[in-house]
């Protein structure tokens, strides 16, 4: 698979003959990708500080950086203490390499991810259940 061209939201581009009929996903496609893929590795949850409900921000959060044909990350999960800090963070980052460019086509050249414990009681619910 041909490496995709990421394209921030924000720029207009010109539709070049040579670039017709490839994909261009998005900063915030992006993002949002890899946010879903590091929720849905076992141990990861949901997290808002006070203040990141006032702002809206929670974790997970990615952070990427372009670099022409692939992107960096810089990735912060949330784990319920007591956890296994190692395997969640290995575990999220092989699963954002693979997931994010098999759904987008985007090199992933690294991820660099921080994993924050918190009480689980202070965990949201994000609905899933194991069976």
């Amino acid at each position: 698979m041909r490496p995709r061209q990421l394209v921030d939201a924000d720029t207009e581009t010109a539709d070049p003959t040579e670039d017709r009929g490839t994909l261009d996903v998005r900063n915030k496609a992006l993002q949002r990708i890899i946010e879903h893929v590091a929720l849905r590795v076992p141990g990861t949850v949901v997290h808002r500080s006070a203040l990141g409900r006032v702002t809206g921000s929670a974790f997970p959060k990615a952070d990427i950086t372009a670099e022409g044909r692939a992107v960096r990350v810089k990735l912060d999960v949330a784990m319920a203490w007591p956890g296994n800090v190692s395997r969640i963070a290995t575990t999220a980052r092989d699963a954002v390499r693979h997931e994010a460019f098999r759904l987008s086509g985007i090199e992933v050249r690294s991820v660099d991810v921080t994993v924050h414990a918190v009480d689980p009681s202070a965990a949201e619910d994000t609905g899933r259940r194991v069976e």
